[in-house]
């Protein structure tokens, strides 16, 4: 477990400065953390692989040091985070709108801000346990259902204390959720930050 004393301290002892790219690979600072992209495979709404299969899970380095503090909170309680989607490029978002063409689930690109995905400050993730078997939650990834809000309405109590847990460790860590997907967690400063252009640098070092 990797204790955060701060946000740069968090990706410094790995070797991995701040300033050295707008993007940087998860397990790149944590290896405990559980990536499966679900775009990167067929186990998704499309039916297809948006990413290539051996792409990492990236995200600003400010927002990896987030997740490795919800880690630390959710490992102590037995739990690990698994991602399931982070940095999307522009051209995988264009392809999941012209599908679903509903602003609650997918942020259309024309105008405004766009996905917070192409930024790298949202992540959708889950609870595994510590032998990497994924906790029951209210819905699988990208279920378009009143079933996956935010807020569970059902009346099964391990399932709510499940995304009780998730939802903490996120909150603690400087994230907030979105109310119709509860597996879609943002970085509270997103505004701070722009969408990653498509020349955008990439740290690809390695834990030591």
């Amino acid at each position: 477990m990797l204790p955060i004393l701060s946000l740069s301290f968090a990706l410094l002892i790995r070797g991995v400065p701040l300033s050295a790219a707008e993007l940087i690979d998860v397990k790149t600072v944590d290896p405990t953390i559980e990536v499966e992209l679900r775009y990167a495979g067929t186990n998704n709404l499309l039916r297809r692989a948006l990413y290539p299969a051996d792409m990492p899970a990236l995200l600003r380095p400010e927002v990896v040091a987030r997740l490795i503090d919800a880690q630390s909170y959710l490992q102590v309680r037995g739990f690990r985070l698994k991602v399931w989607d982070a940095y999307r490029p522009k051209a995988a978002h264009d392809q999941l709108w012209a599908l679903s063409q509903d602003n609650h689930y997918v942020a259309s690109p024309a105008g405004g801000r766009g996905s917070l995905h192409t930024w790298g400050v949202a992540v959708d993730a889950t609870l595994v346990s510590e032998s990497g078997k994924e906790a029951t939650m209210p819905t699988d990834f990208d279920d378009f259902t009143p079933a996956a809000m935010l807020r569970y309405m059902g009346a099964d109590p391990n399932i709510r204390n499940n995304l009780h847990i998730l939802q903490r460790a996120m909150g603690r860590a400087g994230f907030y959720g979105l109310r119709t997907e509860w597996w879609h967690f943002i970085a509270k400063d997103w505004q701070k930050y722009r969408a990653v252009s498509d020349t955008t640098s990439v740290s690809q070092s390695r834990p030591r």
